[in-house]
């Protein structure tokens, strides 16, 4: 494997990595919140944290690689 395609390679790795880590941030943070305000079981913040959670490392990607 050439130098430039193990480059790309780690790039890629990070890229989502760092994706994955927004998107389980945003949804503990979500589902704690829920579960702090006692709505119910908690999946409503789960998924409004993971959308979120989302939206940020896809911005986060966008200003890296722009």
């Amino acid at each position: 494997m050439k130098i430039e395609n193990l480059d790309q390679a780690f790039k890629a790795a990070s890229a989502g990595i760092e994706m994955a880590i927004a998107i389980l941030i945003g949804s503990v943070i979500g589902y704690a919140g829920a579960r702090f305000f006692d709505e119910g079981s908690g999946y409503i913040g789960l998924f409004i944290g993971a959308v979120l959670g989302l939206i940020s490392g896809t911005y986060n990607l966008y200003r890296r690689y722009r």
